[in-house]
């Protein structure tokens, strides 16, 4: 059995490097570029916020995430 911890960060890991990669993305493109469902990408954002290192930005009527600092 793989630990949440490991499943988490390693999802983290993958929208971390997509945003840093892609700049500021929505769930939908998130899940797409990372090959994600949609829970899994929402899972990952949440370890990231827990974490600080992105934040939720609102673009017109979209929400996107992008990575802290950047």
């Amino acid at each position: 059995m793989v630990g949440v911890e490991i499943v988490y960060g390693k999802n983290a890991g993958l929208v971390w490097r997509a945003l840093n990669e892609k700049g500021k993305l929505g769930l939908r493109e998130l899940s797409k570029h990372t090959k994600m469902s949609m829970l899994e990408v929402n899972g990952a954002i949440g370890w990231l916020a827990r974490e600080n290192k992105v934040k939720i930005v609102n673009s017109g009527s979209k929400v996107v995430y992008e990575l802290t600092g950047h």
